[in-house]
């Protein structure tokens, strides 16, 4: 089963989660002015949850992170370097994050597993779904898990039939206040 959006790199805006006031333009215009000599065709896909934008991005994702890091934005409050995108299905993405974590993460290392939940009809509780692929983590690989300082973020970004995994550095995940 085919995810049916393909996205490398996820920008969440800043704004209310139940309604669009202008953040998207804004953010979309922030994006494609900081990127556009590197990616002269940006493609933006609309998320059916509001202030979230999916971009497919053929450029290197972490320079287009840092680039975003270092630049003035109004309304970019989270990115994220997406790894893989699959079916919103709890055993697909745990699946799919054991075989991503298998090929990043060193044995005797540390991780956090991170979730956002847009929509409710495949994952009822994200809470749920991090513990799930925390035990799956601990007990497939020799890894701890550590909330407050990981080596690794396992980040989980559910919009609706979606999921974009990430297995990532903290460094390699943007939070802007």
């Amino acid at each position: 089963m085919k995810p049916t959006k393909n996205f490398n790199f996820l920008v969440t805006l800043k704004g209310h989660k139940s309604e669009v006031a202008g953040e998207e333009v804004l953010g979309i215009e922030e994006i494609e002015l900081e990127l556009k000599k590197y990616e002269p065709m940006l493609n933006i896909k609309d998320s059916e949850f509001p202030n979230v934008l999916l971009i497919d991005l053929s450029m290197d994702t972490r320079k287009a992170l840092e680039i975003l890091k270092n630049s003035t934005t109004t309304v970019i409050s989270k990115i994220v370097i997406i790894d893989e995108v699959v079916r919103t299905r709890p055993n697909i993405i745990k699946e799919k994050v054991l075989q991503i974590a298998r090929t990043k993460i060193k044995s005797g290392s540390s991780f956090a597993v991170r979730c956002d939940l847009r929509g409710r009809k495949y994952i009822k509780s994200k809470n749920d779904l991090v513990k799930l692929i925390s035990n799956e983590l601990i007990e497939n690989l020799n890894i701890e898990e550590n909330s407050t300082d990981p080596d690794w973020i396992v980040q989980i970004e559910i919009i609706g039939e979606d999921t974009g995994i990430s297995v990532s550095k903290p460094s390699d995940i943007l939070k802007k206040d």
